[in-house]
Order: C-alpha cells, then sequence, then structure tokens
C-alpha cells in the first residue's frame, strides 16, 4: 500500500498493526530497531501517521484466503531476513450461547483462527529456511477462563492458545519460538464494545489496581520478539493484573 521495504536485516511482521494494540506493538518495536512490515484490512491511515521510514503496509483480509495468500507473497519478496510474526488482528463478539448464531461462529474463526494460522503457514516457510524466528499470538484470558457471553470469542482464542503450543513443538527444530500473549480488557475501541457491566466486572477482577494498557502488551511483545527470550517458547503470558483462576 505504501513504501516497500528495501534491504532488511530484521523486520517484524504485524498483523492488525492499525488497531490499539497493533499500533502500540509497532511503535514499541520501530523504538527497539526493527523494521516493521504493517498488515491491516483498515485504517491505514494511523500507520501514516507515524511517518516513520521503516514501516512498510500491506493489506490483509483475513477473512480471505487470496489477501492472506497475496500479502504473504509480498512481503517474502521485499523482507530479508524476518525477526518474527506478530499476530494482533483479530475481531470480538459476545452473545449467549442460546442467541449464538453458528454463521457468526464461523465468520469468527474465520480471521481469530483459521485465517491468522493460514498467514502464519505462509510466513513460517520462510522463518523455517533461515532457520530462525519468533512468532507471537494475540490470545485473550476469554480463551482461559469461563465467563458468561464469551463463547465464540473465547473458544477461536482458546483454539489459538493450543495452535501455539503445537507450533512451538514443532516449529522448535527450526530455531523458532512460538509464545501467546494472553490480555484481559484492553483499554481499546475493542473493549470499549464491551457490556458496561461485563467490563466493570473484568477490570475488577485484577489482584493490581489500574487499567491495562497496550502499551503493557507491546512491552511484554517485545521481550518475547527478542534475544533475551530465546528459550521461552510454548508459553501463554497473561497481561490481565493478577487475575486469579
Amino acid at each position: 500500500m505504501t513504501n516497500k521495504i528495501e534491504t532488511i536485516s530484521k523486520t517484524v511482521i504485524v498483523t492488525g498493526a492499525s488497531g490499539d494494540i497493533g499500533i502500540a506493538v509497532v511503535q514499541r518495536l520501530l523504538q527497539d530497531g526493527y523494521k516493521i512490515a504493517a498488515c491491516c484490512h483498515s485504517n491505514a491511515a494511523r500507520l501514516k501517521a507515524l511517518a516513520h521510514n521503516d514501516i512498510a503496509i500491506y493489506d490483509l483480509d483475513l477473512s480471505h484466503d487470496e489477501s492472506i495468500k497475496d500479502c504473504a507473497v509480498k512481503i517474502g519478496k521485499e523482507a530479508d531476513q524476518m525477526a518474527g510474526l506478530v499476530n494482533c488482528a483479530g475481531v470480538a463478539a459476545g452473545s449467549l450461547f442460546g442467541m449464538t448464531k453458528i454463521s457468526d461462529m464461523r465468520a469468527l474463526f474465520d480471521v481469530n483462527l483459521f485465517g491468522t494460522l493460514l498467514f502464519t503457514q505462509f510466513i513460517a516457510k520462510k522463518l523455517v529456511r533461515q532457520k530462525s524466528g519468533s512468532i507471537i499470538n494475540m490470545a485473550s484470558t476469554a480463551g482461559i477462563f469461563a465467563e458468561q457471553g464469551t463463547l465464540a470469542y473465547g473458544a477461536s482464542k482458546a483454539a489459538l492458545l493450543h495452535a501455539s503450543r503445537v507450533l512451538a513443538v514443532e516449529l522448535g527444530q527450526f530455531g523458532i519460538r512460538v509464545n501467546s500473549i494472553a490480555p484481559s480488557a484492553v483499554n481499546s475501541k475493542m473493549a470499549d464494545a464491551m457490556d458496561d457491566e461485563a467490563r466493570k466486572k473484568l477490570d475488577q477482577l485484577g489482584s493490581l489496581p489500574g487499567i491495562t494498557q497496550p502499551e503493557n502488551v507491546a512491552d511484554v511483545v517485545a521481550f518475547l520478539i527478542s534475544d533475551s527470550a530465546d528459550a521461552v517458547s510454548g508459553e501463554t503470558i497473561r497481561v490481565d493484573r493478577g487475575t486469579p483462576f
């Protein structure tokens, strides 16, 4: 969509890069010296407004296989050495089981699970060839805790958590680390769409006071993508201010 990446020493691919968590991740990784392949399907203006030479923006619609393939192929051609992939893209929906339409559930899984895994499959092929890399999947505590109204969203994130652990086992032999981050409600437009009472209840579950910010999540991404986490794989790090099980 905009400037191509030239010769790259360290590139991190970020999906959902124009979302609140995604853009915090982009900004933090830029501070750490990475170049960013920022993938989004809307709000690209937020990324362009950063006016940074080390960002290349790509269109990615995780609900369409052709868009996924086209984006991955373009990045593969333009990025030399990849440091890793951060899958931030996702959609949220909430309803009680009796009111959940299976068609809506399928659409949510297409983005949160199937589209994410297909894109990861394409990118992982390059990581396997270079025998290094870090893959980080943005899950949710909704995939860990059983809360009313989280059937579809929570199930999609629980499936992503399991997939991440399996990928860690399968890709470890190639020097690729795979981890998940499971935030609770983060100060974001996605969380703002929650029912007020459900959001209040979720915020009150944390042992630590305050509200989880996108930057809190981005800090964990920065650690997991770095060499400081070279012995960490197959893990899920919760960013939920100490919500008890």
